[in-house]
């Protein structure tokens, strides 16, 4: 584990670090030539991708999974637990679901705002490094609950060709039926441009690794996306009221993550010292793959702060995915915080809660974009729509005004409009 104090020069070299470019020129320039290699060559380049990333000879008969291949077995357990979380995941973004609205300004004008749905949405569900079910439902469910007509969902198979069998249990529960063996890049550029065997999208939601957030980077403003959600960051405040052994727990968690990084911040050198112990116990005995000593040694830092309530300071400059708060004084902490992807609050919430099954969605902002950028919501999938129904007597209000601005950019056309309807 790595070590800084807050306002420090390794600490801004650090926080400058986070800043920089998210996307180097190699990566930029190998996920260009994958999006335009999909672009133009269509399912030929999905499946020579395939082959080539994946190591499944992929046909075009087989990108879409037949009907047959979605009638799975699963374990019980699995689908009653999956159950309870759609559940809750459905209850909390019912609440998030905006209304329309209508009203008379003091014109005598009515004004409005509708909401639409897309009427297409592509799901991006990853299973390289493991099989994230439960992005089939924080993703599918606040798409439904929208109101979006058609779902599909891509994720990447496995060498034999496979589907995980968790995530197709996952899309049964959520009633999705089109879904597609893709991974990578190549999925987002199909979902984005169309194929002969995948039908373009109007939004693409969904975690993943860096190709496939270069991909929904650089094809934004083809298709919609949801936000910049990259490989999994957390940020954990505690203080001496905090439990060392579920704190080394909770940062393993996160830590285990392909390309994570995490962060400790806390007012005590002794309180970092007995967390540290407890994460080396627990890499020596409980969690030893490899992988993940290597994500402590080298993706893990703590950072000292004054004091507690110079955390939030801290947090607000690395904008977290997952922020925990811990301390004797976590409601003073979270009314400073600014940027966070999702926050958790005591000992009871620990970012895996969020991960499976509290409600909010995971798909969180990364990469210091939630200094500017909101988690997953019935928002990613709908469209405002302002309305504006002036009558003769209303219009005449507000002509004069209309006229002076048309007038002062110079657009005479735009002026017009106004004379010719109220000439005096």
């Amino acid at each position: 584990m790595k070590r800084t104090q807050a306002n420090s020069d390794d600490f801004e070299k650090m926080i400058a670090a986070r800043n920089d470019d998210i996307a180097p020129d190699g990566l930029r320039a190998t996920v260009s030539d994958i999006i335009s290699d999909v672009r133009q060559n269509g399912d030929a380049a999905l499946c020579d991708f395939t082959k080539k990333f994946d190591n499944f000879d992929l046909t075009p008969r087989q990108i879409r999974l037949s009907e047959n291949e979605l009638d799975i077995d699963c374990e019980d357990e699995l689908i009653e637990a999956l159950i309870q979380a759609a559940g809750n995941i459905h209850s909390y973004h019912e609440k998030q679901k905006r209304k329309e609205w209508f009203s008379e300004d003091e014109n005598g004008a009515k004004l409005g705002e509708i909401i639409r749905p897309v009427k297409r949405a592509g799901l991006y569900v990853p299973a390289g490094t493991a099989p994230l079910v439960s992005t089939v439902l924080m993703t599918v469910i606040p798409a439904q609950v929208a109101g979006v007509e058609e779902i599909c969902v891509v994720t990447p198979p496995d060498k034999n060709g496979n589907v995980n069998p968790g995530i197709l249990a996952a899309c049964k529960i959520c009633g999705v039926k089109e879904i597609y063996r893709l991974g990578s890049a190549w999925a987002i550029a199909a979902l984005a441009f169309g194929t002969d065997s995948v039908e373009k999208v109007n939004v693409i939601a969904g975690p993943g690794n860096r190709f496939v957030t270069e991909a929904k980077r650089q094809l934004y403003g083809y298709v919609g996306i949801d936000l910049i959600a990259g490989p999994s960051e957390s940020l954990i405040i505690a203080d001496d009221s905090a439990n060392p052994k579920w704190i080394a727990a909770d940062i393993l968690s996160q830590a285990e993550h392909a390309g994570s990084v995490t962060f400790l911040v806390s007012d005590s050198p002794a309180v970092l010292d007995l967390i540290e112990s407890e994460i080396n116990f627990l890499l020596k005995t409980v969690l030893t793959a490899d992988s993940l000593k290597k994500s402590v040694a080298e993706n893990l830092t703590a950072v000292l702060v004054d004091s507690i309530s110079n955390a939030a300071e801290v947090a607000n400059k690395i904008a977290p995915e997952h922020l925990q708060i811990i301390t004797k004084e976590n409601d003073n902490i979270l009314a400073n915080i600014r940027n966070a992807g999702a926050v958790f609050l005591g000992n009871y919430s620990p970012v895996p809660l969020g991960d499976f099954c509290a409600g909010p969605s995971h798909v969180l902002p990364t990469a210091c974009a939630a200094t500017f950028m909101s988690g997953l919501s019935t928002d990613t999938f709908i469209k405002r729509m302002g309305v504006i129904n002036y009558s003769e007597k209303s219009f005449k209000k507000i002509n004069k005004t209309m006229r002076i601005i048309a007038g002062k950019e110079q657009l005479p056309a735009h002026e017009l409009t106004a004379v010719i309807r109220n000439p005096n």
